[in-house]
């Protein structure tokens, strides 16, 4: 019986060892089939401190717009990167109302200060540096004129609120180096 199980456990261990090589002989299964991917298309770099000349698209003025108010500009002059166009002429882009100060009684101009924030392109955001300051013209002429001829009314008369008008141009500068999207080439 000693005979029996030792030949038993001879054939396991056998068989054992037979199929550890067997595993480690086997080649390897081949690898899945390559999936055909679309090369890589390296992002635009708009470097900091590129100019970007902008328009403004509507009117913002003392009288109807405040502080935190958010206008819209647009992209006046193409801006290429390495011979690409990176932002076309009529790209959205914003500005935000720092100050506005309502013209007031006795001449009192207005005043308007505005900064750019970004410019919005394939859905990325270019953050763009820059200020502009408009004052209304002062009413000092007419405040006299109207203290001549009506007394102490002539006090009331307002200012000019300050505005920056529809079509006035702007510059602003890229603030950081910023990745966007290559634009995808025209179909043939």
């Amino acid at each position: 019986m000693a005979l029996i199980f030792g030949a038993a456990v001879a054939v396991l261990l056998g068989a054992s060892a037979q199929s550890a090589a067997a595993v480690e002989t086997n080649p390897p299964e081949e690898p899945a089939p390559a999936i055909a991917l679309e090369p890589a298309i390296a992002p635009l770099i708009l470097k900091r401190d590129t100019p970007v000349h902008f328009m403004v698209v509507s009117e913002v003025t003392t009288k109807t717009h405040t502080q935190g108010h958010r206008f819209r500009l647009r992209v006046d002059k193409p801006v290429f990167v390495d011979g690409v166009l990176a932002l076309p002429v009529g790209t959205t882009a914003w500005g935000e109302v720092l100050a506005a100060k309502k013209s007031g009684n006795a001449g009192k101009s207005g005043s308007l200060e505005a900064r750019l924030l970004y410019v919005d392109v394939a859905g990325y955001r270019v953050p763009i540096s820059g200020n502009n300051e408009a004052k209304g013209a002062g009413g000092g002429a007419e405040t006299a004129l109207g203290i001549i001829a009506l007394g102490p009314l002539g006090l009331l008369a307002k200012g000019n609120n300050a505005k920056i008008k529809a079509g006035e141009l702007m510059t602003g500068f890229v603030e950081q180096d910023t990745a966007i999207p290559r634009p995808k080439p025209a179909a043939p």
